[in-house]
């Protein structure tokens, strides 16, 4: 029997399987579909209310049965609190940008040059990272707004690794799987060096000739990490399966809802947040709130995980730590650390006066500080007012 065939029972069956015309012997008339995909559950409900008990499903068609040892969806939790200060952390997070982004450009110079990749300082790396987020986490989240146009495909690998991190730390995760796919997200870009600098690089819009060599990126990246020793299948399906998304809309396999991972689906969902947010040559970047709103609207339209969506939101704030917001006497304030319990009110540091257009000394706000009587008007983009946030994070 073809490897892809499976014999499974009914209580396995699942939306996004795809049921092979083996089973023709128990289709009731010719006029009832003897294969194709599992899409409503009502369907999975009309097969077992003909007494079916076993049936064949093709997985290189559909979904496969879930293995005993599958990332599963958790609740949404707390981030930890920072045990350190945001002063004492924000060093060593820098620190871990610049490392991170030249072991990204080695790397995949090294790749273009035919050498394997050395999967070994990625996991040190992410490990680093993880143990830096539980110190203290919005000090790695104020760096990922730290950005050179010119080096845009290492800052988001960085970002994307970054905000899984944020992510998973909220929905529970830990140990190895934390590691693998925080790791994952490091990597889920790789294959963009294989494609030319000129069609990487466009400051225009894409033929759709270019546009499909852009997306064979993910197979690119899939090539590589089949070759790596040690690669797991949390990383690989984050680097084969974040440009997949739950409407079936996405590529290169066009996968829907539960045929894609969680951590394929937390991937989407972070890699898409950092590419809005980002100031790139052929469109502008925007503020993280107005992005956090997009993601939901998307979500709402079936392109995005609803239910991560919201997770997402929820661990990242109302004003996402970096963005920059307007508070009330016409001053500019950069967001530094979140306020879990009430997260219109983050701790800022107020630097940029709106009615002299010019920087001010910077101050300090605890908005959470009832004494202080301030509060945020908006949210802002950084650029608009070609403020550069290297000064104030």
């Amino acid at each position: 029997m073809n490897p892809s065939i499976k014999q499974i029972s009914i209580d396995q069956l699942q939306v996004g399987m795809f049921i092979t015309e083996g089973n023709s012997e128990w289709v009731p008339n010719e006029n009832y579909s003897r294969k194709g995909m599992v899409k409503r559950a009502e369907v999975i409900e009309q097969i077992r209310a003909l007494g079916v008990k076993e049936l064949y499903i093709d997985t290189s068609l559909g979904k496969d049965v879930e293995p005993a040892n599958a990332v599963k969806a958790k609740a949404s939790k707390p981030l930890p609190v920072p045990k350190v200060s945001l002063a004492k952390e924000i060093e060593n997070a820098k620190a871990m940008q610049s490392e991170a982004t030249a072991l990204i450009s080695r790397c995949m110079a090294d790749i273009k040059m035919g050498a394997a990749l050395e999967l070994t300082e990625f996991t040190d790396i992410s490990a680093r990272m993880i143990e830096s987020l539980s110190q203290n986490y919005n000090a790695l989240a104020c760096v990922t707004q730290l950005r050179e146009k010119d080096r845009y495909l290492m800052e988001h690998s960085f970002n994307v690794s970054v905000l899984m991190g944020i992510l998973a730390h909220a929905l529970g995760y830990s140990g190895d799987t934390l590691q693998e796919m925080v790791t994952g997200a490091l990597l889920h870009d790789v294959g963009k060096i294989r494609i030319a600098d000129e069609v990487l690089h466009k400051p225009g819009k894409l033929s759709p000739e270019e546009w499909d060599e852009m997306k064979r990126h993910v197979t690119y990246g899939e090539e590589v990490l089949q070759k790596t020793p040690s690669i797991t299948s949390i990383m690989m399906d984050i680097c084969a399966q974040h440009h997949e998304r739950i409407d079936g809309d996405g590529y290169p396999r066009g996968l829907s809802g539960d045929q894609i991972p969680i951590h394929s689906r937390m991937a989407s969902v972070v890699d898409v947040y950092d590419a809005i947010t980002a100031e790139r040559v052929y469109h502008k970047g925007m503020a993280p709130t107005v992005a956090l709103k997009k993601l939901m609207e998307w979500s709402t339209e079936g392109h995005l995980d609803p239910q991560l969506v919201r997770h997402f939101i929820n661990a990242m704030g109302v004003y996402p730590v970096g963005s920059v917001v307007e508070l009330d006497k016409q001053k500019l304030a950069v967001v530094l650390e979140a306020n879990p319990n009430d997260p219109k009110k983050p701790k800022v540091i107020q630097m940029y006066d709106l009615k002299i257009r010019r920087y001010v000394n910077k101050l300090a706000i605890d908005l959470a500080d009832e004494r202080c009587g301030r509060h945020i008007v908006k949210a802002v983009y950084a650029e608009s007012y070609g403020i550069k946030l290297e000064g104030f994070i």
